[in-house]
């Protein structure tokens, strides 16, 4: 079987944050702050990579929260970080910093010290830690008690112990998971938890990691460090050690740290799906509808005055990327909103779904340019007509999907479409329905639209109480290389598909 794309095979940086002698925006406590991370290329415009946790009263934070991020060596990357201070009445802007990832790469230990710079004076110092993520099978899930914890509190109280985890990368301590705290309690049981054996030691057995074991005071305020320990993998799992002593800085036992619960864990990755013989259906979705324009005229998306039309372009660019995930390289091709007169399939009505090689038994066409060719040749004979209806598209995809589940089978479907969704609630209802379906699908979006109803789709699975699996991914086209186009289209499939198997 060919190649098939990986994202999870390129390089990805794992970027650690803190700061140091942060201003202090409040009277009678500290500043609680967080941080804000934007990305962009040179040129284009920025995005939010998200943010950090809030520190609580804390002017040297050393944020747990860290964003992985893809290394390109040939493209200027720039990161922009904002910190806020939490506050009852919203936030107030403590400093800002601005990087590339190569500088950050290229400082000694891929470690750097930036200025904070807040209306352009001295507002601290932010620390950038980066270190190379490699794709991890191998995860932990424990827990930890303690006994005998030394009191921090004096007689009038009792300490109120929390665990803090420490990768060790390139003499740095990286802040990697923090537990609860458990109130006035000297013998305390945290609940149990999983991590990657990546974060917390490089998938490196015999690497040191850190825990140490702190008291936390007030709203996290001048937080005390009882005592810590090192230990490794190794030592947990195959010496089978399940006690170790809390030592304080100076030396000196305060507490015992045992683990109570231990087990490892693995878990397949695309990689090993594929080798299991997983394939995958390919399917492209256009849509005619009147929101395009009128193609006789040449400003229209689907203009067929212009012998390669944005659409055209589109199709055959998107269609290039997906063919290696399909060994025979077939695509299944609709049209979704017009009046169909095509040679073997005419009908003189608005259809919301319709194969464009005529014949719904035989829907499929072989390569990326006889893709193209078929939208190419059909053109002329598709009548642009009405709204662009979505529910019978992804009900088709959801009823194919559907019958493949429990098969070695998965379905990549993609929709070519300006943003204007005349059935944008039944859409986001059906993706939500149809989340754990063994189907990934791609909303590649054309024109000028804001595409305001697609994110808002996007936040609205994202956010789902419980939460569920987001199978679905947007991507605003841009004129750019194929690789840079199979970077975007396809970052989020190989974590569909396992998010689905698992």
């Amino acid at each position: 079987m060919q190649q098939i794309y990986n994202p999870d095979e390129r390089m990805n940086i794992e970027l650690f944050l803190a700061a140091r002698e942060l201003p202090n925006l409040e009277f009678l406590s500290k500043s609680d702050p967080y941080l804000e991370l934007y990305y962009s290329l040179q040129g284009e415009p920025e995005i939010s990579l998200g943010k950090t946790e809030t520190a609580e009263c804390n002017l040297d934070p050393n944020w747990e929260k860290s964003f992985i991020i893809e290394y390109l060596p040939n493209l200027i990357q720039i990161l922009r970080f904002q910190i806020f201070d939490e506050n009852r009445m919203g936030r107030e802007f403590m400093g800002e910093a601005q990087i590339t990832i190569k500088d950050i790469l290229q400082s000694k230990n891929s470690l750097i010290s930036l200025p904070i710079k807040r209306f352009d004076k001295n507002a601290g110092q932010l620390l950038c830690k980066a270190v190379q993520m490699k794709q991890s099978n191998h995860f932990v899930q424990w827990q930890f008690s303690g006994s005998n914890i030394k009191n921090m509190d004096g007689i009038f109280g009792k300490s109120d112990p929390f665990l803090k985890f420490y990768l060790y990368s390139d003499n740095v301590w990286c802040q990697i998971h923090q537990t609860e705290f458990i109130k006035d309690d000297l013998n305390p049981t945290w609940k149990e938890f999983e991590i990657s054996l990546q974060r917390l030691c490089l998938n490196d057995e015999n690497k040191k990691f850190k825990i140490e074991c702190l008291d936390r005071h007030e709203k996290g305020k001048n937080n005390q460090l009882i005592g810590s320990f090192e230990t490794t993998i190794d030592e947990i799992f195959n010496k089978n050690k399940e006690e170790f002593s809390l030592v304080q800085p100076k030396g000196g036992q305060v507490g015992t740290i045992r683990i109570k619960n231990k087990k490892r864990i693995y878990r397949a990755n695309f990689d090993d799906y594929i080798k299991q013989g997983t394939t995958f259906n390919l399917i492209i979705g256009i849509d005619y509808s009147t929101h395009n324009g009128v193609p006789s005229f040449p400003d229209s998306l689907h203009s067929y005055i212009d012998n390669n039309n944005k659409y055209g372009k589109v199709i055959s660019d998107v269609a290039q990327v997906l063919e290696k995930y399909n060994q025979k390289k077939l695509f299944a091709i609709y049209g979704i909103g017009a009046e169909p007169h095509l040679t073997n399939y005419t009908l003189n009505t608005y259809q919301t779904l319709f194969p464009l090689t005529g014949d719904f038994q035989k829907p499929q066409v072989e390569g990326y340019q006889e893709v193209a060719n078929l939208y190419k040749n059909t053109l002329k004979q598709i009548v642009v007509k009405g709204d662009f209806q979505i529910e019978d598209y992804i009900n088709y995809i959801q009823t194919i999907a559907e019958a493949n589940a429990g098969k070695l089978i998965y379905t990549i479907c993609v929709i070519i479409a300006q943003g204007k969704i005349t059935d944008a609630q039944i859409f986001q209802d059906l993706l939500i329905k149809g989340s754990k379906l063994p189907y990934s699908l791609i909303f590649v979006g054309m024109g000028k639209n804001d595409f305001t109803e697609v994110k808002r789709i996007i936040d609205k699975i994202n956010n789902q109480q419980p939460p569920i699996r987001n199978n679905f991914t947007f991507y605003e086209y841009k004129e750019q290389t194929i690789q840079m186009l199979s970077k975007h289209l396809l970052n989020d499939i190989p974590q569909h598909l396992v998010s689905y198997k698992q």
